[in-house]
């Protein structure tokens, strides 16, 4: 049977988009190829699943994976009468024997990716203005192939370029995956270990039942609203509101109001008629962060709430539907206290726990997948996009997997920011100052000490003096730096 089709293999930019604008060139040449994107070390994987295809194009991808695994797989295409063709603008790696690199038909340039296309397919490049009206799809594209393990929109991308088309051709799919993206953007679930794996596909699964109430369970700074985002964005909810409440900031008064919002005149002060956040998230998603410091009395008006499906505002007086309205948010809670002992103790509803917990998510410690620390690092930093610290060097990386992070996330992008503002690119000697400043001993901590939330408060402290001290005094500056309020820098500075 004679084999046709073209296949385009590219890889995935961390920025500049050079693999998309590649692949786009090539469907110039091959407008019916089928993309997709790959990474170094799965080529040979990918390589095994191409034995349909006639004419194979690996655009840019180094060489990688088993040398074994690649060097069967390339030969076995080969004898197929698959036509291969390797495109780069760098030479082969050393680990490729002579015999598999001549089956990929390799055409190496030393010019740019794109002009190296050019040059083997024969096509002219006229689509810089493309790349740039597809780049926010482009970038959603790549967190779907990281987080999401969805690589369809990738392929989209590159096809809406190679046919001159900007966002106005995007399928609605794409454009929620863009926006999604841009909420999502600055709290990723980063990380490849077992735990976070699970996590991410525990999401997956409960986004597709956008009704199911979610418990998110762990340590304080391990990502619980990250989570709580993901699990709203990629469900049916996402083009409704996402309304987060944090059920430790307020007093008895306030909370009320904040779950059922009010009438005109309700009390004083209530010059206009308010909706809580029940209303504000309907057909949409709320999101109770800190759920255990609900006071009893609140938690009865919340699970009044949740049986009835409606909320009475305040000063209505629920007759005949006065100020009454019924609600559909998918409730969402998130709490670092062990609820089943509050449950136990009496200081909390164990109607509300079984109202709240259908399905419990937990987080995991930092320290219970600490191989992540490296790629969550160089996740932080390459979003920090910080001006004269391009991206962190694997020694860098790695010096910051020797503490234990107590802290969690947080912490080690509290870390981070302590670099910069010091300026300071020796991490070994940044973490030997922090754990002086904190009292660590750098080994990676199996349990909380009962002391750590003073602690932690230290070396904030600590950190915002010496960033308030880098700037002169100036309070403003110091702010900025820190990303915080300047009312946050004089609490910690005093």
């Amino acid at each position: 049977m004679k084999k046709t089709g073209t296949l385009i293999l590219t890889g995935w930019d961390s920025e500049g988009y050079a693999y998309a604008h590649s692949a786009a060139l090539a469907l110039l040449a091959y407008p019916d190829a089928t993309v997709r994107g790959v990474s170094k070390a799965r080529l040979p994987e990918a390589l095994e699943q191409a034995e349909e295809y006639g004419r194979v194009l690996i655009l840019g991808v180094a060489l990688g994976g088993d040398p074994a695994r690649l060097a069967r797989t390339v030969r076995a295409l080969a004898r197929q009468r698959t036509a291969l063709c390797w495109l780069s603008a760098l030479p082969p790696p050393a680990s490729v024997d002579a015999g598999t690199l001549q089956a990929l038909s390799p055409y190496v340039r030393e010019l740019s990716l794109q002009a190296t296309v050019c040059a083997c397919l024969g096509v002219k490049d006229s689509l810089a203005a493309a790349v740039k009206a597809n780049a926010p799809l482009l970038d959603a594209a790549g967190y779907a192939h990281r987080h999401l393990e969805d690589d369809a929109y990738f392929a989209a991308a590159v096809r809406h370029i190679a046919h001159d088309e900007g966002p106005e051709a995007w399928s609605p799919e794409a454009r929620a995956l863009v926006r999604s993206h841009a909420a999502l953007s600055d709290a990723p679930l980063t990380g490849h270990s077992t735990a976070m794996i699970e996590v991410r596909r525990m999401i997956r699964q409960l986004a597709h039942h956008p009704d199911v109430r979610v418990l998110i369970l762990g340590e304080s700074g391990t990502g619980k609203e990250a989570a709580a985002l993901m699990l709203h964005h990629l469900s049916e909810r996402r083009d409704n509101e996402f309304v987060p409440l944090n059920c430790a900031a307020s007093n008895l008064h306030l909370l009320e109001a904040a779950f059922r919002g009010h009438e005109k005149g309700a009390f004083t002060g209530a010059t206009e008629a308010s909706p809580g956040v029940f209303e504000r998230a309907d057909g949409g998603t709320l999101f109770l962060d800190e759920a255990g410091d609900l006071p009893l009395e609140i938690q009865a008006v919340l699970l009044r709430i949740l049986q009835e499906g409606r909320v009475t505002r305040l000063g209505g007086d629920g007759r005949k539907g006065g100020g009454t309205r019924k609600v559909d948010a998918r409730v969402i809670a998130a709490t670092n206290r062990d609820l089943r002992r509050m449950v136990r103790e009496g200081r909390f509803r164990e109607d509300l726990f079984y109202r709240l917990n259908t399905v419990e998510l937990r987080m995991p410690a930092l320290r219970e997948h600490a191989e992540d620390i490296p790629e969550i690092a160089r996740d932080l930093w390459g979003r920090s996009r910080r001006e004269g610290w391009r991206t962190l060097s694997r020694a860098q990386a790695e010096a910051l997997s020797g503490y234990g992070y107590p802290g969690n996330v947080r912490e080690l992008a509290n870390l981070l920011e302590r670099a910069y503002a010091l300026d300071e690119r020796d991490f070994g000697s940044l973490l030997d100052g922090y754990r002086s400043a904190t009292g660590e001993t750098g080994a990676l901590q199996n349990t909380l000490r009962p002391d750590q939330s003073e602690r932690l408060a230290d070396m904030t402290r600590l950190h915002v003096r010496q960033v308030l001290e880098k700037h002169g005094g100036n309070v403003s500056h110091a702010a900025a730096a820190l990303g915080v309020s300047r009312n946050t820098v004089l609490k910690y500075a005093r």
